[in-house]
């Protein structure tokens, strides 16, 4: 009987830790949705298409629970990430300043969305899971 009791706490602590928000994190995330609220008296088309094209072209991946690849058109970057239970963030920072977090993004619906200002408007960067 203690065995089965045994057997049940172990089961029951593997299902709990398994979907906990940081193992659904674990894995590769590209540009799902670019959501660019510009002010189109200041971006042409062609500016606005260049600027969603540069997002689509960065994507990370989360190895464990602690090691972040990002990756641009240009360079690669690795990172240490941490996730707040609190209000959903997402934040990395660099070994070499490690007092300076940096906001990844939200984990919201399944998705990390990331929204920034910028001097021509509000952008919202919202990267989905690949399979």
């Amino acid at each position: 009987m203690k065995i089965n009791f045994i057997l049940f706490a172990a089961l029951l602590f593997t299902l709990i830790s398994c979907s906990s928000p940081e193992s659904e994190l674990i894995g590769t995330w590209k540009v799902a949705d670019v959501d660019t609220q510009f002010d189109e008296a200041i971006m042409t088309p062609e500016m606005l298409l260049q600027v969603v094209e540069m997002q689509k072209e960065t994507f990370f991946k989360i190895i464990n629970d602690s090691t972040i690849i990002i990756v641009s058109s240009d360079n690669t970057h690795e990172a240490k990430w941490s996730y707040n239970n609190e209000d959903g963030t997402i934040n990395y920072y660099f070994d070499t300043s490690p007092i300076k977090e940096n906001e990844l993004g939200k984990f919201q619906d399944g998705n990390i969305v990331s929204e920034s200002e910028t001097p021509v408007g509000k952008m919202i960067v919202t990267y989905g899971k690949e399979d």
